[in-house]
């Protein structure tokens, strides 16, 4: 009886599709839940009755499956005017301080302002945010900008001396050359910037519709309960703890 129960509930469940991508430790398809964030968002709509099955594709990818209907929402993104005609974020995922990594050998002047560093070559990924500024400075040639595939490339290409400068997420960038993708040591070879690039919000991201809306509605009820209950704390240590980030 019991068992019939469960799978009627089951069975009652909506499922929803979501695309998203590799940003260890945030989201990752072999990292233990998904990754902190798709662990937050698959709970949160858990709570609304519904079941949540990821797609993972390249960022850019993820985000015009997002565009075109073959998802119903994308993990996860930060704030950028260029795509509020089109989408809608939800309540803030995460926080991120955005920094200047680059080699130790490479010795960057004190500077207040991007353009302080325009002799230096930075790296980028295809389809992050960043800053406004930063990419209005390399549209106006004032930085050169070298964009990616994915942020293993450019952190590769800064160690190899192709580029200089490398912002990314601070947690990510320390995980990243911590990983079995970069050889013992490589980690040792890299300091980053004290002084933030940016600060930014993570976010789940929805088409700009009717739908898009009302999952948006139930997406943050469900993280609200999650703050209000302790889960989403108790989330974050296990990030901290790394338990969220090695099997």
């Amino acid at each position: 009886m019991l068992c019939a129960l469960l799978a009627a509930n089951v069975g009652q469940a909506e499922e929803i599709l979501i695309s998203t991508g590799e940003f260890s430790p945030w989201t990752g398809e072999k990292l233990p839940f998904g990754g902190f964030v798709n662990r937050v968002v698959r709970e949160a709509l858990r709570r609304q009755g519904m079941i949540v099955r990821f797609k993972y594709s390249p960022w850019a990818r993820a985000k015009e499956e997002l565009r075109d209907g073959t998802v119903e929402a994308s993990s996860f993104w930060a704030d950028d005017p260029e795509r509020a005609g089109d989408f809608l974020l939800s309540d803030p995922l995460t926080e991120h301080r955005e920094l200047l990594f680059h080699r130790k050998d490479t010795v960057l002047p004190k500077w207040r302002r991007l353009e302080d560093l325009s002799r230096f070559r930075f790296g980028a990924t295809r389809s992050y945010t960043y800053t406004k500024a930063f990419w209005s400075l390399g549209r106006r040639k004032i930085l050169k900008i070298e964009v990616s595939a994915d942020d293993e490339s450019s952190m590769r290409k800064m160690l190899a001396g192709r580029i200089d400068i490398f912002p990314m997420d601070e947690f990510a960038g320390w995980n990243l050359l911590a990983s079995n993708a970069f050889a013992p040591g490589s980690r040792d070879l890299v300091t980053a910037e004290s002084r933030p690039f940016s600060v930014i919000y993570g976010h789940l991201m929805v088409r700009r519709d009717a739908r898009g809306a009302r999952l948006i509605k139930r997406f943050n009820a469900g993280l609200q309960s999650m703050k209000a209950d302790g889960t989403l704390a108790i989330f974050k240590e296990d990030l901290y703890r790394g338990s969220a980030t090695s099997r």
